[in-house]
């Protein structure tokens, strides 16, 4: 009986050292890990808390941080870890865990030159290991996992090596099963990727038919988290935009090569600049709607592409373009990656390409151009580009192509083309030039002939068709009030009398009609389109200049300069008795010739009218301040006394002395400017402008009844005009439709 109750003693207490040892396990492999996770991974490790479920066969670990090597700063971690794991599965050799949970995984690796943060906890590759091949078959591996959950995660890179930073925030995985053995399985991820950008991927993989399909959504990823890496690649400033996607990926496992995808893709707001932050292209929207791309067969069928109000700021310098030069780290790439791709067996061969794109479309595109290469900057807008291409395909004989261009507000072309993709040399194009005003050619008539373009109206229809032996060319050209300025200081590129061609090309409506046939076969080496062309307007500018008003000065018995030019003082904003006499006389002209239009195009200097205005704004200041305004009488006694001071008034002068500090030594407009202030005087200019054109208007349209019809009234390109006219007044053209 002792015997029997001695056994019972001894199997309770193994039964309690058991309980004991498992109750406190937890506990125990805690404070362990915590003691000696530098010994055991080489990094500092905190677990708060871990738990083990033995009725569930469960274990949840609380609050998990691995620390940097210098056992600081923080490099991963978790908030809550939870695995479920069910035995009884093992009775049919099977592990399976019921559920997975990860809860507010964060990591957070940084790259430098030396590497990643994680190198050290890397083990080095053991060469002398030796890999056993084991010869006799082993059983499958079995095993299955339900309910795999990441959720609230947090994954960030840093890479110092270009100072840039990317975030994946909220991430989350919801993985329903994988097991050894199942037919097909699902996997949803998302998280936010920077600032604004959302990221979604539904992935389902049939395992039996070895076929995948992927949801892949992007909404709003901000371009502006890899602006280091495109600085790194390309010279540029910076870029910016986002971008969105939504697309459908079908596939197979067995050949990897075997994808088809379909969907959208689109870029808002897309922006990039240079180096010294000159912006360089900007585009609201462009966008690609994928119809199906068939990676192994090479088929690609898109059904539209729409970029929306691209903006493209171009510059010419004399070695190279500002694309060359933010092209030319990846040029210089591709020169070393061609050499090296012509080394490659030339007799392999790929699949036949085969692609169609349904519509291409470009809608109101802007270039802003500059050409920095001649005496002085040509600066021109290109405006509302729309173009619009259709049914594109490798094989496709008749592309339409159509398209529209403003060109400064001062002109428009327009017209519409077939191309043929199997033999591009075989085309089409019909297109107009309407009425483009040349004054703002003038920097490159100065450069080629050393004169200005003072006036004139460009037209041009333009007809081409062209097989590969035979084109026909028709240019029918028109140029109106075609006038060459004075010679300038610079040398000419190209020395020819222009003054005597103007006579023997101008006809008696003073204007130049030029009708120009070129046929040739294209195939010839010396046939040169463009030459042909190029040499025939070259002699029309050449020969073109300025004709007198002699005809119209005879009319109404006046001087023809009379009324060529209509000068005014700067600051006037309105007409005077010797302005409105000049404009009567043209008034009787259109009586006499209602044929004929008037043009007055506004020129000015600048800098000068602002100076000018500068000073009367500052007058009406001091006088606002010093004569009362309540009735007629006071008013009539602020005009008289505003018109007959002189800039050099005493009471001005001082004024001016009394209102900007150190004023003395200073030219007087700039003391002004800086008394009335810089935008003042802007707005004050552009009204002034404005005013002008408005005056001029009403007086010929309402005091003098002239047909609408008949004049136009206009403010010149004041960027691109040159120094000789830089003049207060109206220049004067007349013209015949």
């Amino acid at each position: 009986m002792k015997r029997i109750k001695k056994r019972y003693y001894v199997l309770t207490s193994l039964a309690l050292i058991v309980f004991l040892l498992l109750f406190f396990l937890s506990t125990i492999i805690r404070n362990y890990l915590n003691n000696n996770s530098q010994e055991l991974i080489g990094r500092k490790v905190e677990l708060e808390n871990l738990h083990i479920n033995y009725f569930r066969v469960a274990v949840r670990a609380i609050n998990l941080k691995v620390y940097e090597a210098n056992a600081t700063d923080t490099f991963a971690g978790f908030k809550e870890l939870y695995v479920n794991f069910d035995p009884t599965r093992l009775l049919r050799n099977e592990y399976s865990f019921s559920s997975i949970l990860l809860d507010s995984l964060f990591v957070k690796t940084i790259q430098d030159e030396q590497g990643f943060n994680f190198d050290d906890m890397i083990p080095a590759e053991d060469t002398t290991a030796v890999e056993v091949t084991d010869t006799i078959p082993s059983k499958p591996f079995r095993f299955a996992i339900h309910n795999i959950k990441f959720k609230q995660g947090h994954i960030s890179f840093l890479d110092k090596t270009v100072d840039n930073e990317m975030k994946l925030e909220n991430f989350s995985l919801d993985l329903p099963l994988i097991a050894w053995d199942s037919e097909s399985s699902d996997v949803g991820i998302e998280f936010q990727l920077g600032e604004k950008g959302k990221v979604y991927v539904g992935a389902h993989v049939n395992q039996r038919k070895q076929e995948y399909n992927v949801d892949f959504r992007v909404d709003k990823f901000g371009l502006k988290d890899i602006s280091s890496y495109v600085e790194n690649t390309i010279d540029v400033g910076g870029i910016d935009g986002y971008v969105n996607a939504n697309l459908k990926i079908y596939g197979s496992i067995e050949n990897t090569m075997e994808v088809y995808v379909s969907g959208s893709t689109s870029v808002d707001s897309l922006h990039l600049w240079e180096p010294d932050g000159t912006d360089l292209f900007w585009v609201q929207y462009a966008g690609v709607n994928i119809d199906t791309l068939d990676i192994a067969s090479q088929r690609y069928n898109i059904t539209d592409i729409s970029i929306n109000q691209p903006i493209i700021t171009a510059s010419l310098q004399k070695d190279m373009s500002n694309f060359e030069r933010v092209l030319l780290p990846v040029m210089e790439t591709d020169s070393l990656a061609t050499d090296s791709i012509s080394t490659i067996d030339s007799t392999a061969t790929a699949s036949e390409l085969r692609y169609r794109v349904g519509q291409f479309k470009i809608t109101n595109g802007e270039v802003k151009f500059t050409d920095n290469t001649l005496y002085r900057p040509f600066i021109y807008d290109l405006k509302a580009i729309n173009l619009d291409v259709k049914n594109v395909s490798e094989k496709a004989e008749e592309v339409p192509v159509n398209f529209a261009i403003n060109l400064n507000d001062q002109g428009k072309l327009s017209g519409q083309s077939t191309i043929n993709m199997l033999q591009p040399e075989i085309f089409d194009l019909q297109a107009k030039l309407e009425k483009l005003k040349l004054l703002s050619f003038s920097p490159y008539s100065e450069y080629h002939i050393a004169r200005p373009i003072t006036q004139g109206r460009f037209s041009y229809d333009l007809s081409v068709n062209m097989t590969p032996t035979h084109m026909t060319n028709t240019n029918d050209i028109k140029i109106k009030e075609l006038e060459i300025g004075d010679k300038t200081t610079e040398e000419p590129q190209i020395k020819a009398p222009v003054k005597l061609g103007l006579y023997l090309m101008k006809d008696p409506n003073d204007a130049i009609n030029i009708n120009l046939p070129v046929e040739g076969n294209p195939s010839d080496p010396d046939f040169s389109v463009s030459k042909i062309i190029w040499k025939a307007l070259s002699n029309l500018i050449i020969k073109a200049a300025a004709s007198p008003f002699n005809a119209l000065g005879n009319l109404v018995g006046t001087r023809p300069e009379e009324l060529e030019n209509i000068p005014m003082p700067y600051a006037q904003d309105s007409l005077s008795i010797d302005q409105r006499k000049t404009l009567d006389k043209i008034a009787h002209i259109l009586e006499k010739k209602p044929q004929l239009n008037f043009s007055f195009v506004q020129q000015t200097d600048p800098e000068t009218e602002k100076n000018k205005l500068a000073i009367l704004m500052a007058k009406k200041q001091m006088l606002a301040e010093k004569m009362p305004l309540n009735n007629e009488q006071q008013i009539a006694r602020y005009n008289e006394r505003l018109n007959e001071m002189e800039d050099s008034d005493p009471e001005f002068m001082n004024y001016i002395a009394t209102k900007v500090q150190g004023s003395e030594g200073v030219a007087l407009s700039n003391a002004c400017r800086n008394l009335v202030g810089e935008n003042e005087v802007n707005d004050a200019f552009t009204k002034l402008l404005i005013n002008r054109n408005e005056n001029l208007s009403y007086y010929l349209l309402q005091e003098k009844g002239v047909d609408s019809t008949s004049i136009d009234i206009s403010t010149a390109d004041l960027r691109n005009l040159p120094e000789q006219l830089k003049s207060c007044n109206y220049k004067v053209e007349v013209s015949i439709d």
